[in-house]
């Protein structure tokens, strides 16, 4: 969902992919919902030349979804234009950015020992969501601090949006892809987010 400076930025399998996908369905609180999701991508990272690109992408796809509001997001990325847009183009909107994120967590968590992440303070909004504060330290170079904002979804939270160094990933995306909409249409938008896809999958798969 972002882009830090390090990247932009069988049975036994089975065992060892449930225990942390177990950890993030039972999360709870806001803390313990972006831990479970670092725990998500600490794995792929740590059994990258194992799984493949192709693996680390049925790894993550699960935590992406369980941890992001991906409906709120999609309709928040696109701002106005979601109101005008057909059920159809909503879905194929949906299915493109759902598929871009994923892939980009996949390529850019693929190598084993790169960072590391701790988990800082959580702080509540007069609005009732959270903030969790957290940092990715890469093995090269500076930290990067992490700000999850999440809103409570039942009886657990999910994230709405990301900052990396005080920068909206949300605000990137709505502001690129408003201007793109606007200017060339619905299908030029879906274009590029398949093209740097799958400009991610061959990164991914090299």
């Amino acid at each position: 969902m972002f882009r830090t400076p390090i990247g932009l930025i069988g049975f036994g399998l089975l065992l060892s992919v449930a225990y942390p996908l177990a950890a993030l369905s039972a999360a709870r609180q806001p803390a313990a919902v972006v831990d479970g999701f670092h725990d998500i991508l600490t794995d792929a990272m740590t059994r990258s030349a194992k799984l493949g690109c192709e693996g680390r992408i049925k790894l993550v796809a699960p935590a992406v979804d369980q941890t992001f509001d991906l409906p709120f997001l999609t309709e928040r990325t696109l701002r106005r234009a979601w109101k005008t847009l057909s059920e159809p183009q909503r879905t194929t909107f949906a299915a493109a950015l759902r598929t871009s994120v994923i892939t980009t967590y996949a390529t850019e968590f693929s190598q084993a020992g790169s960072v590391q992440f701790t988990i800082g303070t959580t702080e509540t909004l007069a609005s009732g969501d959270a903030v969790v504060h957290a940092v990715l330290i890469p093995r090269q170079g500076s930290p990067v601090t992490l700000d999850y904002v999440l809103k409570p979804r039942g009886e657990s939270w999910q994230v709405v949006n990301v900052l990396a160094e005080g920068v909206s990933d949300l605000a990137l995306r709505a502001t690129q892809y408003d201007g793109l909409i606007k200017d060339q249409g619905f299908e030029a938008l879906i274009a590029r987010l398949d093209a740097q896809t799958q400009k991610l999958k061959g990164r991914c798969r090299s």
